[in-house]
């Protein structure tokens, strides 16, 4: 049911508008941060939310992509908004960090559904971000009513069944990586446009880095196999 192509070719397939949703489901350590690293480019007034301690992904951010740390919203000045990785500073205790995540990160998603520019959001851990954090409503709200003043958001999970349902339905892009779970399959099924059960049964014979990138949008849906390496 895909075509097989390499990621050079599929880059140049990619027709990723301002507003269309992405999501990325994959297992540490199978491809997920590079295809980020991919994809950031294509993007402008990107604002990405730092959820871990440390991460070789965020240092690779701001070392050698352009991107600026702040903690807090406040810190954002025009002459650098256009690649913003939002890093909060952990707290004394595991209660204090997860506050402080919870209140930058809730501060950040109502600025912006309130701006005028439309952001691209990207949010590496969406089921922290919205279980653990509490932050559900609000992510909800940006992934439904944004996408019409062009506003996008980019969601990471490791598994189909931890992405919120409003997200899936409503990803425009989906990279979707090798799943062996039954419950996926189903939770697959809200993702409009797509036969759920022969994308998780093509899923299953994926290798370990290899992917599916599914268009979700048009008169019908596009599957491709493929592969993200790093250095590519």
């Amino acid at each position: 049911m895909s075509e097989t192509l390499d990621w050079p070719t599929v880059k140049t397939k990619l027709r990723w508008k301002q507003g269309e949703h992405v999501v990325a489901i994959a297992p540490t350590g199978a491809g997920k941060t590079t295809l980020f690293t991919e994809l950031m480019p294509y993007r402008a007034a990107n604002l990405f939310f730092g959820t871990k301690l440390a991460d070789p992904m965020y240092n690779h951010m701001l070392r050698n992509m352009g991107y600026t740390r702040v903690e807090h919203m406040s810190e954002i000045r025009p002459w650098h908004k256009n690649k913003i990785l939002l890093w909060p500073r952990k707290g004394k205790s595991i209660r204090e960090t997860m506050q402080i995540q919870h209140d930058r990160f809730d501060e950040a998603l109502n600025a912006i559904a309130t701006d005028e520019q439309p952001w691209t959001l990207w949010l590496d851990e969406a089921k922290y971000a919205a279980e653990n954090l509490g932050l559900k409503m609000p992510i909800t709200y940006c992934v439904e009513q944004l996408r019409s003043i062009g506003g996008t958001v980019v969601c990471g999970a490791q598994r189909p069944a931890f992405v919120p349902q409003s997200v899936l339905s409503n990803a425009s892009h989906a990279f979707l990586w090798k799943t062996t779970h039954r419950d996926d399959a189903i939770k697959l099924s809200d993702m409009g446009g797509i036969d759920a059960r022969a994308i998780r049964d093509e899923a299953l014979t994926l290798d370990a880095h290899e992917m599916l990138y599914i268009k979700t949008r048009g008169t019908q849906s596009q599957v491709i196999r493929t592969e993200v390496k790093k250095g590519t």
